[in-house]
């Protein structure tokens, strides 16, 4: 469990501490707390944990969290997959390859299959499995 009054967060909460307290006694003050305040809290939050920072902060524990979650749902980075080609070389070169039968999707993936004897190779099966027909 975290410590609420640990000293390494009073200390790096004492600058965002001071402006939310300047914020809080400016007369006509705005609806919203700054984005700066809440900057500092998040960053603290990350750290310490988000109960102990709103102890600290006076801060609503809802908004604080949902602000963390937002943050570290901006901050992940999303995976692409990158095409690859794979060439897969045969063992023995032969002058006749007897068959070659090439297929290909709609998003451009081929497949060649080579191969001498073909009725030895049941097509459908390999047609099903590559095309999902």
């Amino acid at each position: 469990m975290k410590n609420i009054s640990g000293d390494g967060l009073v200390a790096e909460l004492d600058p965002v501490r001071k402006e939310l307290t300047a914020w809080r006694a400016t007369p006509g003050k705005g609806p919203k707390i700054p984005e700066p305040v809440w900057q500092g809290a998040v960053r603290a939050a990350k750290r310490h944990g988000v109960y102990p920072v709103c102890k600290v902060l006076n801060l609503d524990y809802s908004c604080l969290r949902k602000r963390v979650e937002e943050s570290s749902k901006r901050r992940q980075p999303r995976m692409e997959l990158i095409p690859t080609f794979v060439e897969v070389k045969p063992e023995a070169s032969s002058a006749d390859p007897g068959c070659v039968v090439e297929l290909e999707k709609g998003n451009g993936t081929r497949l060649r299959i080579c191969a001498k004897a073909a009725a030895a190779v049941d097509w459908n099966k390999i047609k099903e499995v590559f095309l999902g027909a």
